[in-house]
Formats: structure tokens, C-alpha cells, sequence
């Protein structure tokens, strides 16, 4: 863990043509050690595209929880098997490692919905890449997803829940947008 990600991003050459601009693996790979968290950013955009060559790699080091208003973020990540995250973690640690490797992360928690309860201004679509995991809703819902399957997920308090013995690879688009709690 994590897994190498390979990314070919194309572009243009100084004539105009389709040329490769950058084929290896993505630098933007962040893990929070404790829960055996890892999240790898492959694009970001920080508004809306007026064109198609905008946006960049994420910054290595640390990738935000969100993207910038108006912007995306491409991703993917990585969960481990429940069982294999210790019960004797050091939450203080975890906050400080939390804080500094996925800024905003703990503002999107809400510990008092649960294990892992998080909401984001964000539209995510989310693919299953391999693996299975739960997600899970503050409704009470649970959606057991597989290998192959979609979720569109619209800024709902949710957690993903791996009761496999196998990490679960999701790959996550998310676009900026207003909650209906925003001002």
C-alpha cells in the first residue's frame, strides 16, 4: 500500500499536435498510516475549464479534501480491510496527520455520526475499480458495492466500510458545488 498509479496526460506539441506532455506515476500520493488510508491525485482543476489544457497535478506532499470552489479533483483511493486497521489508535496523532497530509479532512468528519461520517460540497462519481466496500449513509442505508460498480455520490454524510479481507481501489471525480446547508 498504496498502489503505483500510472498517468498519461496528452496535450499538445508547440505544431499543434497530440503529443504524451507526462506518462509515469503520479507524484500526489498521500497515506495516513494509522487507518491505512491512502488517496493518490491524478488531476486537479481549480475552476471551471475554459479550455483543455487547464489544471495540473495536485501539489505532492498533501492533497485537499476538497477541491477549490468551482474546481475538480481526479483521485484514487485506497481502503484497507477493517479488520486490518488497529483498535488502539492515537487520535491525537491521527488529527495532526490527518490535518497536514489532507487539509480539511477533519472538518469533513463528523464523529458523533459514526466511524468515518463525512460530508463534502462536492458531486463525486465513483467507480469500483477492485475490491468491494460498503457505504454506508447516515440514514441507515448500506449499499454493498463491487468491482465494476458507480456511485454518484451529492454532498450526503456517508462512510465506506471494507469487511473484505482485500483493499478496496476506488477511482473519484469530485466537482465543487453548494450544499443545501450553504449560505
Amino acid at each position: 500500500m498504496p498502489q503505483s498509479i500510472r498517468r498519461v496526460i496528452t496535450g499538445f506539441d508547440d505544431a499543434g499536435k497530440s503529443v504524451v506532455v507526462d506518462d509515469g506515476l503520479s507524484a500526489s500520493t498521500v497515506t495516513i498510516d494509522q487507518i491505512k488510508f491512502a488517496r493518490t491525485g491524478i488531476w486537479q482543476l481549480d475552476e471551471p475549464p475554459t479550455d483543455t489544457g487547464a489544471g495540473s497535478e495536485p501539489p505532492g506532499g498533501s492533497i485537499p479534501m476538497t477541491p477549490a470552489a468551482g474546481g475538480m479533483t481526479f483521485m484514487i483511493v485506497e481502503l484497507a480491510p477493517d479488520a486490518s486497521i488497529s483498535r488502539e489508535l492515537d487520535m491525537a496523532a491521527l488529527g495532526q496527520e490527518m490535518t497536514s497530509k489532507v487539509p480539511g479532512m477533519m472538518q469533513a468528519l463528523d464523529p458523533s455520526k459514526g466511524v468515518g461520517m463525512h460530508k463534502t460540497e462536492t458531486i463525486d462519481f465513483i467507480t469500483v475499480v477492485s475490491g468491494e466496500v460498503f457505504l454506508k449513509l447516515d440514514g441507515g442505508e448500506e449499499v454493498h458495492l463491487k468491482a465494476g460498480d458507480l456511485v454518484v455520490q451529492r454532498g450526503t454524510w456517508h462512510a465506506w466500510r471494507n469487511r473484505s479481507s482485500e483493499p478496496c481501489i476506488l477511482s473519484a471525480v469530485m466537482v465543487s458545488a453548494k450544499g443545501p446547508d450553504s449560505a
